[in-house]
Formats: structure tokens, C-alpha cells, sequence
């Protein structure tokens, strides 16, 4: 038999916006579980500043977010961090974007975030995946990625366009759902690492669904266990081991 390997996922960590308690429990699961490969699902930056809605509204309250801020955070969490796998979700794929502005200036900028980001990679030796659906990090018969759907049906559906077990981030909550198919897979997500209250979220009803998460197991080369941690808005934290 295949000697098992501990792993630990997280995603949606969104930089400035990041719960400084939610990463605090991370890590202390990290120092406990050991694990022997860790994941960033993506979002580990969140750049509100750079938002296509925020760059074209004069108005936006996200234009007075720090680009310098939010990067120093995201990326010096994943230094703590120390994921081998780097996942990029919608908002780093933002950045990649505008690298081929037209606007001289948001490409000069996403440029230099570009750099910071490799330079991070470097640094930790990851792999840093694109933000493509056809991109996704694999341990055993699992594969990880960002996610590409936001719905309610999003755990399940994206397990079911893949065929096989997925865990995701992207939607900000943590859940299990079965996939319809006859090898009877399981799509997982393991929730976000923001604060509850990011202030261009507030008005939204889909953020009363929110949860604080991660996803840990165990894998060798044919299986892959997933196991989820939830925090809900006003609980504390409960860690397993």
C-alpha cells in the first residue's frame, strides 16, 4: 500500500481584507496537523483598487484601497503559509489581465504585482497555477482549483464538470454536495479566510452564507480523504487535533 501524505488546503484569503483570527487559526492547525503539502486555492490577494468597476468610477470607495497594503499582506501570508501549490483565483487573474492595458499606467502597476508575486513563488519554491478551468493542482484522485462557478449549485456542478472528487474555494462558504454521476464523487469547498464585513460585499444577501474554512486529509497516489473545518459569523474556532 501507498504510505499516506497529510495535506491542508485553504483559499479566499483576500489580503487586507483577510481575518487576522481566521489566519491565526490556520497556522496553529498547520504547527499541529504537520501537514506534508499545503495549497492556496486563490484570492490570497483581494486589489479592490484595481476592480474594473472601481477603476472607472472616479467615486468608488475601492479606489482608496493601498494596492501596497493588500499585496504586503496577501503575500506575506503566504510566506507564513508555505504552500508548494499556488492556485491563482479571479482576483490575481485580474492583475495578469491588465498587464495588456492600454492604460499605461494600470499596466505598469499590474506589472510590478506581477513581479512581487513571481519573486514570491520563487522564494517558496511553489508551483503557481493560472486561472484557467482547465488548471487545477491534483493530490491522488482529487483535484484542486479556485473555482468557476458562483451559484448555489456550485460545489456540486463543479465536481460533476470534472468527473472526479474537486475541492475549491471561490464562493466563500464551506460545504459538501454529491455529484450526479455514476462513480458517485463528491465536490467540496473549503470556505474563505476574509473578514465577514468586506464593505463591498456588505449589501449583498449571499454573504449571510459565508463561512471561514479549510479542508484537510490525507492522500497517496489513487486516494485522497477531504475533511472540512467551518467557522460561521459570531462562533469560535474549533479545531479538530
Amino acid at each position: 500500500m501507498t504510505q499516506s501524505k497529510r495535506y491542508l488546503a485553504v483559499g479566499c484569503s483576500h489580503g487586507i481584507f483577510a481575518d487576522p483570527e481566521a489566519l491565526a487559526a490556520v497556522l496553529e492547525f498547520k504547527k499541529r496537523w504537520k501537514p506534508h503539502t499545503i495549497l492556496h486555492l486563490g484570492d490570497f490577494v483581494d486589489l479592490a483598487a484595481l476592480r474594473s468597476g472601481a477603476m472607472a468610477n472616479a467615486n468608488s470607495k475601492d479606489r482608496a484601497q493601498s494596492i501596497t497594503d493588500d499585496l504586503s499582506q496577501g503575500l506575506a501570508f503566504l510566506k507564513e503559509l508555505g504552500p508548494k501549490h499556488i492556485l491563482m483565483g479571479n482576483h490575481e487573474a485580474r492583475i495578469y489581465q491588465l498587464t495588456d492595458s492600454p492604460n499605461a499606467v494600470a499596466a505598469r502597476a499590474a506589472q510590478s504585482i506581477v513581479t512581487e508575486i513571481e519573486e514570491c513563488r520563487k522564494k517558496l519554491k511553489a508551483t503557481l497555477y493560472p486561472y484557467h478551468i482547465r488548471s487545477y493542482a491534483q493530490l491522488g484522485d482529487t483535484k484542486f482549483l479556485h473555482g468557476f462557478v458562483y451559484n448555489v449549485n456550485a460545489i456540486r456542478d463543479t465536481a460533476e464538470s470534472y468527473g472526479c472528487k474537486t475541492v475549491m474555494a471561490h464562493i466563500h462558504r464551506v460545504g459538501q454536495e454529491r455529484a450526479r454521476t455514476l462513480n458517485g464523487v463528491s465536490g467540496y469547498a473549503c470556505g474563505m479566510l476574509a473578514r465577514f464585513d468586506m464593505e463591498y460585499a456588505m449589501s449583498r444577501r449571499s454573504t449571510l452564507g459565508w463561512s471561514q474554512g479549510m479542508a484537510w486529509g490525507e492522500y497517496g497516489d489513487n486516494f485522497c480523504s477531504v475533511n472540512l473545518i467551518e467557522r460561521i459569523f459570531g462562533t469560535q474556532w474549533r479545531l479538530p487535533i
